[in-house]
């Protein structure tokens, strides 16, 4: 099997409402498409967006939450909303380490497939296997692929937080670190900021 070869089966995703009779039903095929095609994200491997909201609570009336979906599907929402969530996977490539980097945003993370390291950039690190959870809080973190044949796929759902302050210096975007040094479990100084769902 090609290291380049995406194995992973594509995601279905059904989502439910109400008729005009008020019984739940699925909305139609013809309206969203079940099937969620993902999409190369830089070498790291591939994303897909599941569902996006933009408010809290959801407005489901007329299907607001749904349009703005559709929407999303054609111009990516980035990595959060500011008022809603986000749903995602993101498979990695075989042996691949995504960059290390912090999102302002609460995530909660599923290993779906595969096995995973999260790394920290204080050097710890934590095994994630099938079923297993992780929450990031604003911090700086990575995550590598611990198999060197076989794709892995996590689940995400992303949550918008307040303003991140560390060490007296408040952040309000994501911070990409190409420069980590992953020897001494550090971050450079010299730091790329990026608008939001640049990276995963």
């Amino acid at each position: 099997m090609s290291r380049d070869s995406n194995n992973l089966p594509v995601t279905k995703r059904y989502i439910t409402t109400h008729s005009t009779e008020g019984e739940s039903v699925f909305i139609s095929h013809s309206q969203i498409p079940e099937y969620i095609p993902s999409k190369p994200i830089s070498d790291d491997g591939d994303i897909a967006l599941l569902y996006a909201t933009v408010s809290n609570p959801v407005s489901v009336d007329d299907e607001t939450d749904v349009q703005a979906y559709d929407e999303y599907l054609h111009t990516s929402p980035g990595l959060t909303t500011s008022l809603g969530t986000v749903l995602r996977t993101i498979d990695l490539r075989p042996g691949k380490t995504s960059p290390m980097h912090r999102t302002v945003s609460v995530d909660y993370g599923v290993v779906l497939e595969g096995e995973v390291d999260l790394i920290l950039d204080s050097g710890q690190s934590r095994i994630l296997r099938r079923g297993d959870v992780s929450i990031q809080r604003g911090t700086a973190h990575s995550y590598r692929n611990r198999s060197d044949t076989e794709w892995c796929r996590m689940l995400f759902v992303f949550l918008p937080m307040q303003k991140l302050t560390i060490k007296g210096r408040d952040l309000d975007q994501e911070v990409y670190d190409e420069h980590y040094d992953h020897e001494s479990g550090s971050e450079n100084e010299s730091q790329a900021e990026i608008g939001n769902g640049k990276s995963s």
